[in-house]
């Protein structure tokens, strides 16, 4: 069988079909990879900001206590969000109008803008921890609140620090929590 000159122009002109679903088909593979790392980059840059912002409580709390021997008590309970009590998917400036807002100053936490979650600051000196936590919730890893597990009971004067936020507006909170006697951060609903 002869090939034409007409025929091996037009081979050189153009991709074939399967070519093209080839190329198609990859491109789509590469764009649900990407999607995929996408969504965890920014499920971890939600959490960003109130894991940011407890350390920096913590290290306000510390810093009080070092002066007057005790933790602030900038909420009264852990259910008094600060700087809003609105804890939907829009952001409120840090300094804003409160009934905490006096101590608040006092602790001299800052923010580099607003934020999207709220935070409440119970402190005391008693060997208990309050175990109302504003919202009824489990907590990954432990049999129940961290509040209520022996291991982390206080000796002396304590803090306990949430923040809670509805990043995506759906009306499911992801909650954390930490307190004077843990290193480390809880949390309930990261990726809400």
């Amino acid at each position: 069988m002869r090939v034409t000159q007409r025929q091996r122009n037009a081979a050189r002109r153009g991709f074939t079909l399967v070519e093209l679903l080839v190329v198609v088909a990859m491109v789509g593979v590469l764009a649900a990879l990407g999607l995929v790392g996408y969504r965890k980059y920014m499920n971890a840059a939600g959490m960003g900001e109130p894991k940011a912002v407890m350390q920096s409580i913590r290290g306000a709390e510390e810093s009080y206590k070092a002066e007057m021997l005790v933790y602030l008590d900038c909420s009264g309970t852990l259910d008094d969000w600060y700087p809003s009590a609105d804890l939907g998917d829009s952001k409120h400036a840090w300094n804003a109008v409160h009934d905490d807002a006096d101590e608040w100053r006092m602790l001299n936490v800052s923010t580099d803008g607003a934020v999207k979650f709220g935070y409440a600051v119970v402190a005391g000196v008693s060997n208990a921890f309050p175990t109302n936590t504003g919202t009824t919730y489990t907590w990954h890893g432990l049999p129940g609140s961290p509040l209520t597990d022996p291991q982390f009971a206080p000796n002396g004067p304590w803090y306990v620090i949430q923040a809670a936020g509805d990043r995506d507006g759906d009306g499911t909170l992801a909650l954390l929590l930490t307190t004077s006697t843990m290193s480390g951060i809880y949390w309930e609903n990261e990726t809400e």
